[in-house]
């Protein structure tokens, strides 16, 4: 999609005075340049005769030529919507449409379209204006079409997401639950540890107070059948005895 660059010395009207003088040699030198494909000293050519007449839309629609041949699709597209602003009904439908070309360029299809559209209200007969028009929505459709797969292919992705984050919160959960089944179980295998013990401590307090209870019958069996030995030695003794 070349853009137009109108021939500069057919389109400049003579005028006296050193400025007009000084303007008309910037823009035929920045002609010169970009005729011989140095494009960045065309540019800076045309961005001086511009300093010297800043109401003139011819300077800015040039610089966007420039800039449009070294690439900068955004930087062409603000100098062609300047050159529009400034009304020059000799460059207004083509600045349009050179603006429609630096926005095709940046992938702003939209921005082409309202361009190409605003430059067939003026010259409606314009083939090239249809066609740039026609290309620009079929870009614009397609990528809206992408756009669209993509929406469908991010959801897929999410579902996808939650599912596994789901996944991972059900073998959290399982996983917490049997931390917390174990725990459990081995609090009630300590509780019956020390019930264990608590019933060992008394199986062994009884045995003691058994024993005790044992020893202090012996001690009374044994005073009782030393009195009664000692009954049966008085009884059995006489005077000769003694």
């Amino acid at each position: 999609m070349p853009c137009r660059l109108l021939v500069i010395s057919m389109i400049l009207l003579s005028s006296g005075g050193v400025l007009a003088d000084e303007y008309r040699d910037k823009v035929n030198e920045g002609y010169d340049f970009y005729k011989k494909g140095v494009y960045d000293k065309a540019n800076d050519s045309f961005k001086d005769a511009g300093i010297i007449k800043p109401e003139r839309a011819l300077p800015n629609y040039n610089e966007g030529a420039a800039l449009y041949k070294m690439n900068n699709f955004e930087g062409a597209a603000n100098e062609f919507e300047s050159s529009v602003a400034k009304n020059d009904p000799r460059l207004k439908a083509d600045s349009y449409f050179n603006a429609g070309n630096a926005y095709m360029g940046a992938q702003k299809y939209d921005r082409a379209v309202q361009s190409y559209v605003n430059a067939l209200k003026i010259d409606p007969r314009d083939e090239n204006y249809k066609h740039n028009l026609e290309m620009a929505l079929m870009q614009m459709k397609m990528e809206q079409q992408q756009q669209q797969q993509q929406g469908e292919g991010d959801g897929q992705n999410q579902d996808q997401q939650q599912e596994k984050q789901d996944q991972n919160k059900s073998q959290d959960q399982e996983q917490d639950e049997k931390q917390e089944q174990q725990q459990a179980q081995n609090e009630d295998n300590k509780q019956e540890q020390r019930k264990s013990q608590q019933s060992g401590q008394q199986k062994q307090e009884m045995n003691k107070e058994q024993a005790e209870q044992l020893l202090a019958r012996y001690e009374d069996d044994e005073k009782e059948t030393q009195k009664r030995l000692k009954q049966v030695m008085m009884k059995g003794r006489s005077i000769n005895d003694w």
